[in-house]
C-alpha cells in the first residue's frame, strides 16, 4: 500500500512539473550576445511568438540599476528596417535600452548613447540561452540594483 502511495504522489508530482513547462512562453532558439570593450555585455532572446515583437533583455557590466536584470523589451524595426530598437518600461516611462544594426549594437541604457559600441560576440551566446534568460525573467531571480 505504502508502494502504491508513494508511487500516486511522484507521478502527481512529474504531471505537475509537466504542466508547468507547458505554461512557459515560447522562446526563440537561440541567444544574440554584444559585448565592448570596457566589459559591457548584452544578451537578447525573442520572447513570445515572433508577431509579437518582443525579447527579453540581460545587460551586464555597468555601472547602473539595471545591470544584471533580465528585462521584457519591444522590438521597434527603425524606418528603412536597417536597425531594431529594443524599448522597455520604467518607472512607467518608455525607456530605450538599446538599439542593433546587424552585427553592432549601441547601448543607451543612460540616454545617450555609450562611447563603446558593442559588436557580436559568438563566445558570450552559450553562456545565456533564450531558457536560462526566461528561468530568471519568470522567478524574478535576476540580480536586483
Amino acid at each position: 500500500m505504502r508502494k502504491l502511495l508513494l508511487l500516486s504522489v511522484l507521478t502527481a508530482g512529474l504531471m505537475s512539473n509537466l504542466h508547468a513547462e507547458e505554461r512557459r512562453p515560447e522562446m526563440a532558439r537561440y541567444t544574440m550576445a554584444y559585448s565592448g570593450g570596457e566589459g559591457y555585455r548584452v544578451w537578447i532572446a525573442r520572447f513570445g511568438s515572433k508577431e509579437n515583437q518582443e525579447a527579453l533583455v540581460q545587460i551586464s557590466g555597468i555601472d547602473h540599476k539595471l545591470d544584471g536584470r533580465v528585462m521584457r523589451a519591444k522590438m521597434v524595426p527603425n524606418v528603412g528596417g536597417g536597425s531594431v530598437d529594443y524599448t522597455t518600461t520604467l518607472d512607467g516611462q518608455p525607456y530605450k535600452l538599446l538599439s542593433v544594426e546587424g552585427t553592432k549594437a549601441v547601448l543607451r541604457v543612460t540616454g545617450a548613447p555609450w562611447t563603446s559600441d558593442l559588436c557580436y560576440d559568438k563566445s558570450l551566446v552559450g553562456d545565456r540561452p533564450p531558457q536560462h534568460l526566461l528561468t530568471d525573467y519568470l522567478d524574478g531571480t535576476q540580480q536586483k540594483k
